[in-house]
């Protein structure tokens, strides 16, 4: 398995579960805390549950019932989006690093799991019954190692799909900038703009929610464009100006903010290549708009699901690609669309935004959360 982020470590834990051996292969020599603020709804929890993860989660996470959606510019509140799960399951938000270390550590504790750091895949050779992967790094145990099955949970970015002459990952159009308000100003922001919260603008918007056990919040200011540069960062200040004042308080007391282009996949790219003896989960196979927070969840189902075709289909590895596939498309496409139409709801311009506004006031919070039980209500198969 290529690529050690949460695709990958999901994946090698969710194989030994039901006694399947993987090696890990990851580039970096280290790793370390990347990323920022992450959304894990019940249906991606479910699955760390059945890895028994979900108790050291929640020592780290903050537990939301409700998502909180507020007009940009006078900060009132639209609608209270709940998001708690009926059985009980909750919706945490967390730190993308308190995550990878939990995993890390589950993965290091699993005999069946070995993770190989340090080393960069640098091609792959067709064979007739075993095909090999060359890799370039210190560990001359994994120099070149042959296979039945490689599965790329290597990202957006993802080395093997360049490799195998897939078309590359393509800019959405839009920029998230990501940055953690953190010390003193944080309980006092948090009482103001307590849970998830996520102020709606023409063209623009923002999100904040609680990380690290409430200790820092995390914060995303999102906007149209294609280009970007220092000067962008120096007055991204200025252009949320108009938001609330709620907004306009963390965005002041962040500290760095960092320029992160929302890339996707194509959507034809295939899943499985190779006459299915290599599986693309995660990011590789399906990077999303950041829209709906079901990036890193889709990555974790995609990594129970191909360990579950992986354990019914293990003698035949060209199947377990095509039953993978079979039983992921159309739930991944439902959650793109649903991603793009947040993007569409959330960017709206002004005097469209009034029925927008008018729309989500007048929809009883029941509602709201019926229409996404077919998201959130997702039990992994057994």
């Amino acid at each position: 398995m290529v690529g050690a982020g949460i695709a990958g470590l999901t994946t090698a834990l969710c194989l030994a579960r039901r006694g399947i051996a993987s090696t890990l292969v990851e580039r970096s020599p280290v790793l370390k805390e990347a990323g920022a603020g992450l959304q894990l709804s019940p249906n991606a929890l479910r699955v760390l549950d059945r890895l028994g993860l979900l108790p050291h989660l929640s020592e780290r996470a903050v537990t939301a019932r409700s998502v909180t959606l507020c007009d940009g510019r006078t900060g009132r509140t639209l609608a209270r989006v709940p998001v708690a799960a009926a059985d009980g399951t909750p919706y945490l938000s967390l730190h993308r690093a308190d995550l990878q270390a939990v995993l890390l550590e589950a993965v290091e504790a699993d005999p069946l799991v070995t993770l190989r750091l340090g080393c960069a895949l640098a091609g792959i050779d067709d064979g007739a019954d075993i095909m090999t992967a060359h890799f370039e790094g210190p560990d001359e145990r994994v120099a070149s190692a042959g296979f039945t099955l490689l599965i790329a949970a290597d990202g957006v970015n993802s080395r093997v799909a360049s490799i195998r002459g897939l078309s590359p990952p393509v800019h959405s159009g839009a920029l998230a900038w990501r940055a953690r308000v953190v010390g003193r100003p944080t309980r006092e922001l948090a009482s103001t703009a307590p849970g998830i919260r996520a102020w709606l603008g023409p063209g623009m918007h923002a999100v904040a929610y609680p990380i690290r056990a409430g200790e820092e919040i995390n914060l995303v200011l999102v906007e149209k464009t294609i280009s970007w540069g220092a000067e962008d960062a120096e007055a991204l200040r200025g252009r949320f100006s108009a938001f609330a004042p709620e907004l306009r308080a963390l965005v002041s007391a962040a500290g760095e903010i960092t320029a992160w282009p929302i890339l996707t996949t194509p959507p034809e790219r295939p899943w499985v290549l190779a006459d299915g003896r290599i599986v693309l989960v995660g990011d590789a196979a399906h990077a999303m708009l950041p829209f709906a927070a079901q990036g890193a969840a889709m990555a974790i189902e995609d990594g129970f699901v191909l360990a579950r075709e992986t354990d019914r289909h293990g003698d035949d590895p060209g199947r377990v690609g095509q039953a993978f596939e079979q039983a992921r498309r159309s739930r991944v496409r439902r959650v793109e669309a649903r991603a793009r139409f947040h993007r569409f709801v959330y960017h709206l311009p002004q005097p469209v935004a009034l029925v927008r506004n008018l729309v989500m006031a007048t929809t009883p919070d029941e509602r709201l959360s019926r229409s996404l039980s077919w998201l959130y209500d997702w039990v992994p198969p057994k």
